[in-house]
């Protein structure tokens, strides 16, 4: 079997695949990419401080609410006229007014509890927002350069793919098909070479005499071990 299309069709390939992986395996792409995620993660990271920010902005209000309350009820047994009751009413007062006063001090205790927690959301907040906005520049200047990366390989791969288009009339179809296949695949080079007696050129393992003794008839045969098309010079 001939194969000397193929290897043309393959050494033309070889310049698409080679700007293909520039093309999707860039620097910029993958920074790109990494910035991307930090971006997402910062979002969320941000909206989960919003969350618990509203939760805590709830609860002040729930204590502030409860300290006016308890603020109030205290001044009104502090404005009653004391000597009109009696012992027990007194007792009774006096023992509301120190229930009063330990409501008043708990929960003057989680104000400042839950207002240390809103700086701290805060600083947060702010710290995420500045890697949020950072990750985005950066991420612009990444896109610039994938802009112009994509500008300048672009025509280059539609050239070669019209190439390899015409060529690919020259190949057998069946051949070409099994080469495509592999292609697909992330299999790349697809053919290659017998080296020494019995061992594939690409991967190197071994191959069987008994595939090794069909080369001649069918021109190529099929690494087990790598799936490459190996053919003898």
């Amino acid at each position: 079997m001939d194969l000397t299309n193929l290897l043309k069709y393959q050494e033309l390939d070889e310049k698409l695949y080679d700007v293909e992986q520039k093309l999707t395996k860039s620097p910029a792409r993958k920074r790109a990419s990494e910035l991307s995620k930090i971006a997402k993660n910062a979002q969320a990271k941000s909206t989960e401080l919003e969350n618990e920010a509203g939760n805590i902005l709830k609860e002040i209000d729930d204590i502030k609410e409860k300290f006016e309350q308890n603020k109030k009820s205290l001044e009104s047994l502090v404005s009653k006229d004391l000597e009109n009751l009696s012992m027990e009413d007194l007792d009774k007062i006096s023992s509301l007014k120190s229930k009063i006063l330990g409501n008043l001090n708990y929960l003057e205790k989680h104000l400042q509890k839950h207002a240390e927690s809103v700086n701290r959301i805060l600083m947060d907040f702010n710290k995420t927002k500045k890697m949020y906005d950072e990750a985005r520049r950066q991420f612009l200047e990444c896109k610039a350069k994938i802009d112009e990366e994509t500008k300048t390989l672009e025509p280059e791969k539609a050239r070669l793919e019209k190439e390899l288009e015409t060529l690919s009339k020259s190949v057998e179809s069946k051949l070409l098909a099994e080469y495509k296949k592999r292609r697909s695949d992330n299999i790349f080079p697809v053919v290659v070479p017998l080296e020494g007696t019995n061992f594939c050129g690409r991967c190197r393992m071994e191959l069987p005499m008994a595939a090794i003794s069909r080369i001649k008839d069918v021109g190529v045969i099929t690494c087990e071990h790598c799936k490459r098309l190996v053919y003898k010079k």
